[in-house]
């Protein structure tokens, strides 16, 4: 035993650092895993709900019945961690510890993060203590960690070290049948887990696959050995879908290709801290996007300077040679720079009908994610330059009587990376707790699950209103937070399935089938899916045209402080009341002079990233208090996401100030037609008479749409 220690001294100090770190920062994560939820809302919140039910209500390993009733979906695009949730279907009597499970592979993963990156340092002759305080560094300043409280399938930053240190032994072992089984399981496992992460490993591969065939002297038994572990991963992905994934219509342009990418501020800026706060006098931010934050820290920054600064004296003094680094670094590097450029968008952005012929590489449209490679290999590298200063400055120290020591020095610049790595870590100071626990959930919130229960056998689903829809790309309409919280904690404690979406690349078919059940005349539509429990948050606003509606019809059932349910049948449809409509204004867009060249084919025709005002109505053309309907055919590109949002303004008459009371997205309207899309607004005038506008504004650049057939009428009991 003794000799044990003493031979890896230095990896059970790391891990000893590493682990008091963890519960100096995340004691909760280590100490009750199963008790709380690192995030409550959004994207953390939806995979945390497909992963409990998954493993408490589906029968199958691939078919997700929780959201888009009654079609469910395949339960590797639902973000639910697919091959922990798989591991756990097989071993049911860990079911009741799901969470924990989660979280403690997350722990480890945080765990070894460190670790595998020490081991790589190693392989390229680092110090034994140069590598532990360069892991540390590089594993606080990680840009996974802010996922650990968002984006939970994304946080496991274990991913690529491990992934960089079996290609090393992969390579020092001469490719043999362990290395290579093992490279292929280890992708599969990631491509399971979040495709990102398989995808980033696989071009990181491939990259360093394509540079190792410049060598001329290997054989082409060796160069198509090792292109196995390279290409296999991905055909067995593929045709694992091919053959499981019934969907043929999902998306094929995602939104957020050319808007989530990296820039060179967010890689080698802060987005925080004095660093920061300097930069921000002379440089503009707007260019950050969270997606490609993965800032590299002051200390690999500082030691890129430091070989710039030494090539170009060895450049010019002609003894280049002088300056050795470990072989295998440079393959990685190249791939690392590839895998960040095209964070970057090149050459996409400027050659955007390139992406035409690689369709593939449009469902990766978050690409500013592919600069996390980059930071880990960059990272290492800035730490072997590290290792040969310090033998420089040792060097000086030996024969120059340095005045100061270079274990001093070098210790001091890590001091300064690690102080800057923990004043730009965010860490939740509380969490959330355990919704799927339902011991920990409050009197009310167990008394609303209780009164669903007793009417479970009646109802098919749970329609949440707001109601919401993610997941197809091209329409959708955003969810209310407290409103998604309730929903999933209703229906993972009672099975109910609901009727709502928040998923990835779900089918366009079933996508329209969904919003047609919301446009009053196609609601005939929803017969099939009655009845329904109709669950509203206390507080929230509903939209006039067509959510008012069905929650004015559902007949209510139980009401308490977490919010209101409401059963809807089909006798209950037959309650609505027509409204008599009186014209008041229209436009058919054949007024060219009016419009000043925003005509076009007899339509109003405009870019979505600009402001659009498609009506003005003076103050005395609305009458105070009064309820109106406006009515256009919105006409987009669908080719792209329907990224534009309909707002309406008034003016107040006393101030002249101008307040937007309404605004919805144009991909959220449910009367959707073959080539455009009916929208229907409802909304109320104010107490007194106001100038009012109607106008458009998105984020897409350079995509045009058009409009016609505007309408206002006065609506009368």
């Amino acid at each position: 035993m003794l000799s044990f220690f003493q031979k890896h001294l230095s990896k059970i100090i790391l891990l000893g650092l590493t682990l008091a770190f963890l519960l100096w920062k995340l004691p909760a994560l280590l100490l009750h895993p199963n008790e709380l939820l690192l995030t409550s809302d959004g994207d953390g919140l939806k995979s945390y709900y497909c992963f409990v039910y998954h493993l408490q209500f589906d029968e199958t390993f691939l078919h997700f019945g929780g959201m888009n009733y009654p079609y469910g979906e395949h339960y590797l695009f639902t973000d639910g961690f697919p091959a922990i949730a798989w591991l756990i279907q097989l071993l049911p009597f860990l079911k009741p510890y799901g969470i924990g499970i989660v979280h403690l592979s997350l722990a480890v993963s945080l765990l070894f993060t460190p670790f595998f990156l020490y081991l790589i340092l190693r392989k390229f002759q680092v110090n034994q203590w140069i590598a532990v305080l360069g892991a540390l560094c590089l594993f606080i300043l990680q840009p996974q960690f802010p996922r650990l409280f968002s984006h939970l399938s994304l946080s496991y930053s274990i991913f690529f070290p491990l992934s960089w240190y079996l290609l090393l032994q992969f390579k020092e072992k001469g490719a043999t049948l362990k290395w290579t089984s093992l490279l292929l399981v280890n992708q599969l496992f990631w491509y399971f887990m979040h495709p990102y992460l398989g995808f980033m490993i696989s071009v990181f591969y491939g990259v360093d696959w394509f540079v190792a065939q410049f060598n001329k002297s290997d054989s082409w038994k060796k160069r198509s050995w090792t292109l196995i572990p390279v290409v296999l991963p991905v055909v067995l992905v593929q045709l694992f879908l091919k053959l499981t994934d019934s969907i043929k219509d999902r998306p094929a342009t995602p939104f957020g290709f050319f808007e989530y990418q990296a820039h060179w501020k967010s890689i080698f800026l802060p987005d925080a801290g004095p660093i920061h706060d300097w930069a921000s006098n002379y440089l503009s931010f707007n260019e950050f996007r969270w997606e490609g934050y993965a800032y590299i820290g002051i200390l690999t920054i500082a030691m890129l300077l430091v070989i710039l600064v030494v090539l170009l004296w060895y450049f010019l003094k002609k003894s280049v040679r002088k300056i050795t680094f470990p072989t295998p670094l440079f393959p990685a590097i190249f791939a690392a720079v590839f895998l960040l450029i095209l964070s970057f968008g090149f050459p996409f952005n400027g050659n955007p009908h390139w992406l035409e012929q690689l369709t593939f590489l449009k469902q990766f449209r978050a690409l500013g994610r592919f600069s996390w490679v980059f930071y880990y290999v960059i990272g290492v590298f800035g730490i072997c330059v590290l290792q040969l200063l310090f033998h420089k400055v040792k060097n000086w120290e030996s024969t120059h009587r340095f005045q100061f020591k270079s274990s001093l020095l070098i210790s001091s610049l890590f001091v300064v990376q690690l102080c800057e790595g923990l004043t730009l870590l965010k860490i939740p100071t509380a969490f959330s707790k355990n919704l799927f626990d339902i011991d920990q959930l409050n009197e009310a919130e167990r008394k609303l699950i209780y009164e669903a229960k007793s009417k479970r056998m009646n109802v098919k689903a749970i329609l949440p209103l707001p109601w919401f829809h993610i997941g197809s790309e091209i329409y959708g309409k955003e969810v209310d937070p407290m409103t998604l919280r309730n929903s999933f904690l209703l229906s993972v404690h009672t099975g109910i399935p609901l009727y709502a979406v928040m998923l990835g690349r779900t089918s366009k078919l079933q996508t329209l089938d969904y919003f047609h059940v919301f446009n009053e005349q196609q609601r005939r539509r929803i017969q099939a899916y009655l009845p329904l429990f109709v669950y509203q948050h206390n507080g929230v606003n509903l939209y006039q045209e067509d959510e008012q509606k069905l929650a004015d019809l559902a007949s209510p059932y139980f009401s308490n402080s977490e919010g209101r349910l409401s059963v809807l049948c089909r006798s209950d449809l037959n309650k609505a009341k027509r409204l008599k409509k009186t014209l008041i204004w229209s436009d058919s867009f054949s007024d060219e002079q009016k419009w000043q060249g925003l005509i076009e084919g007899g339509r109003y025709r405009g870019k979505i990233e600009d402001y659009n005002t498609i009506l003005r109505l003076d103050s005395s053309q609305l009458k105070p208090n009064v309820w109106y309907e406006m009515t256009f055919d919105y006409f987009p590109d669908w080719s792209k996401p329907i990224a534009n949002v309909c707002y309406i303004e008034y003016v107040d008459p006393k101030s002249k100030a101008v307040n937007w009371f309404y605004n919805r997205s144009l991909g959220s309207f449910p009367g959707l037609f073959k080539e455009h899309i009916q929208v229907n607004i409802r909304f109320q005038a104010q107490a007194m008479p106001s100038e009012y506008h109607c106008f458009f504004i998105g984020k897409s650049t350079n995509v045009f749409f058009e409009v016609d057939n505007l309408k206002v009428y006065e609506l009368n009991p």
